[in-house]
Order: C-alpha cells, then structure tokens, then sequence
C-alpha cells in the first residue's frame, strides 16, 4: 500500500472529522515518515482541502450517497486524478489498496467502479461545472459561496473573482535574523546548499522555494510578509514600550524586537499553552520579552493603564486572507461567525485603547478581506474614541501608495497574502 496516501488520508479524517488544524496534525504525521514522502504527503494534504468543494462537486457527478470514510477516499483519487501528474491506473489502485486496509471491504468496489468513472471523465474533458456564474466560480475555485457573495459586496466582480483565482504561491516567506548573521551571508549558505531563492519586498526577507536543511533554525523564521509589514506599521521607536495584546505564536512580538533592540516589548495571549509558543519563539530567536496570560477583551489589572506607547491589535478574524497557506479556513469558517468575530474584535481594541499613552500609536489589524471585520471596526473605534485620531503608516516598500492611514491588501500569488491594518494615535 502507498504510505504517503495512508498518511494523507490519516491527516485528512483528523481535520474533516475531528475538526484538527491541518498544519498542527501534518506535522505530526510527518515528523514519523520519511524525508522522501514529505512533499507528495503534504500536497495531498492541502490540495485536498484547497480543491475541497470542487472535490464534493465532481463525486456528486459519479457517486450520489457515500458516507464520509468513502468521500475521503474518493476525494484523494480524485484529486490526484485531476491535479497530479500520477498515472491513472496507479492512483485507482493505490487509494483502492487504501480503502482495503484502512475501511469496510464491502464498499472496496464501489471505491473502485467510482474512480474509474470519474478517471474516464477527466480523461475526455467530461467534467461539468455549474452554468450559473457565481456557482461556478465557487465550485471552481473551491471557494464558499456566503463568502464569494461578500466579497463581491465588498469589492465587485472583478476584484472579487481576482481574488479567489489568485493561485498560492509556491516561495515561502523567510525572515532573516539580521541579530545573527547577515542577509549576505545567509544568500551564500543558501547558495552553498543549492537552495533557490528570490528577493522579497522587506530588505530582511528572502522567498524561498523548496525546505530549507542543514541551516541553524535560529539563524531565521518563516514569517509572512503581512505579519512583517503589520510589525513595521507600528513604528516602534527607540527607548518604547510596546504591547502586543494577541501575540501568538510570536512573530510579531518578536520582530519588533529584533527591529528596536532598546525597545520593552509585552506579549499576551489569553491561554496558557499560546504564551508558551511566544516564549518557545522568542527562545529560538534569542529575544528577551515578557508575556502575560490575559483576556485582552476585558480590562486586565496586570497591564497598566496608559502606560504603553505602542499597542498592536492583531485580533482574531475569519483568516479569509491567509486561505491559500490555511485552506481548512474555507471548510470550518461560516457566514454566521463573523458578526460574534466583529463584537470580539471590537472589544479588544476598544478595551486596549486604556492601555495606550497620550501621543501613543496604536495598529489594529487582521490577515482577512473582509471589510465589516477591517474599516467598519475601526470606523465604529474611531467614533467611540474621539481621543484617537488617523495617522499615515510609513512603510517605504509601499512605494508610490505610502502615507495612508489603512491598507487593504489582497492576495498577489507572488507572496503577499490579504491582510488590513490601520495606525490609529491618542491625542
């Protein structure tokens, strides 16, 4: 039996049916097979769950009732049958060996007349997709209906169907702990081990194709270039103290450190085991902050009162920006929890606002696209809080769209992910 589908179908019944997070239960799995596996196992993975609802669309097609256990299987082969480069009869056979060895033997054959069906269809172009446009558009790119409708709301067709189209991008983000070793320096290990790599918009950052083996993984950290930009909009500066009231893992916490070394930097998150992944970064990193376990949506007597100069608000969202790294977001997400996301949103910003000096800047932000989630928040903090006021973000990579007091980004497919952040000062 194939191992890389055993263990892709593991992770997957983990995520679909027991609701685990795709990278946390992938890494697990990985951590025990081999090194030759990792790349077939991991596309699987995510190509599953990216291509989920195209997936359920074209079984419909082929098989009108299978119980989960037999969606999953069907789902792996069809996949592969549809986006891999795996011959058709090895795919049949192997998620047909999957299905022996790991479900009910009676339904082996139907396993098997289904895939076969849908591996002829693929063959001769037969596979229909839905004649009504924004049907389409949702099967096609696997995207949630309730959110493609939102986007159009937010955007109009144009940039709406740009942004679901928008592929992912295959380079990963790669932060390079300037503390350590050189940008320079680092380029030549990457080069000596044959490593591909491309610049990226931050001078500190590389974008990197394949893994990264055999360097000290202290000598850098995989970091988005939304989470870079969001820790730069800030604009620490020398001598400060900052607050970052939703901090884990860390990254954030962490760079702004790297960036301002003088600077005291105050990390908190509301468990425990989250504060432990900040200081695990932080340790890796070899950054001094201090973190705290605090609910940031309700007044904490351990953080003091205006004592911050700056406090970032990274708050939890609907991650509608980050679906090309986290597609499990489009299976679990739904329409009904954004309005209970905005009112926990709106909390912890408008409970940090006691938390910031007179004069001090504050950046609230999120990795979604969504606008009742970005402007409308900070629009309704704004109007709370007479005492803050817009100012510009200053960030040079910007270029010609620098001095804006909010941006909007969206997905680019070379890098950049969606994410929004605002500067907000208290007069």
């Amino acid at each position: 039996m194939n191992a890389c589908f055993l263990t892709a179908y593991k992770v997957l019944d983990e995520v679909m049916s027991g609701g685990a997070f795709s990278s946390i239960q992938l890494n697990k799995r990985l951590m025990f097979g081999k090194n030759a596996d990792r790349a077939l196992i991991t596309k699987l993975v995510y190509g599953v769950l990216e291509k989920n609802i195209e997936l359920q669309y074209v079984i419909a097609q082929f098989a009108k009732k299978a119980n989960k256990k037999v969606e999953l299987y069907l789902k792996l082969g069809t996949y592969c049958l549809m986006y891999l480069n795996i011959p058709q009869y090895a795919t049949v056979n192997d998620v047909v060996e999957l299905s022996k060895a790991t479900g009910d033997i009676r339904l082996v054959g139907f396993v098997n007349a289904t895939l076969k069906n849908i591996a002829r269809a693929v063959a001769n172009n037969a596979i229909s997709y839905p004649d009504d446009e924004l049907q389409y558009l949702s099967v096609k790119y696997s995207y949630p209906l309730w959110a493609l409708k939102k986007l159009i709301k937010d955007y109009g067709n144009d940039i709406a169907k740009q942004i679901v189209s928008t592929p992912a991008c295959e380079l990963t983000n790669v932060r390079v702990n300037t503390a350590k070793i050189s940008v320079e320096q680092f380029v030549d290990n990457l080069d000596k081990l044959g490593i591909e790599h491309h610049p990226a918009p931050l001078p500190d950052a590389l974008l990197i194709k394949g893994q990264l083996k055999n360097i000290d993984n202290s000598l850098y950290t995989v970091q988005s270039l939304g989470s870079m930009y969001i820790a730069r909009a800030l604009g620490v500066t020398p001598d400060s103290k900052v607050l970052d009231c939703c901090a884990a893992p860390g990254g954030k916490s962490v760079y702004i450190k790297q960036l301002v070394p003088s600077a005291s930097v105050t990390a908190c998150d509301i468990h425990q085991h989250r504060v432990q992944l900040i200081q695990s970064y932080a340790e890796r990193m070899q950054v001094d902050i201090a973190t705290l376990v605090a609910d940031m949506s309700v007044p904490c007597d351990s953080i003091e009162e205006e004592g911050y100069d700056f406090v970032l608000c990274d708050v939890p969202c609907s991650g509608f920006g980050v679906v090309d790294s986290r597609p499990d977001i489009k299976l679990f997400r739904e329409q009904e929890d954004i309005p209970q996301l905005m009112r926990l949103q709106y909390a912890i910003a408008d409970n940090c606002v006691r938390y910031l000096k007179k004069g001090g800047t504050m950046v609230y932000s999120t990795c979604t696209v969504f606008h009742n989630e970005n402007s409308q928040v900070v629009d309704k903090l704004l109007k709370a809080h007479p005492e803050l006021s817009a100012v510009a973000i200053d960030l040079p990579c910007l270029n010609e769209d620098n001095g804006k007091s909010r941006y909007q980004f969206l997905p680019d497919g070379k890098g950049l992910q969606g994410f929004f952040c605002a500067r907000l000062q208290k007069n």
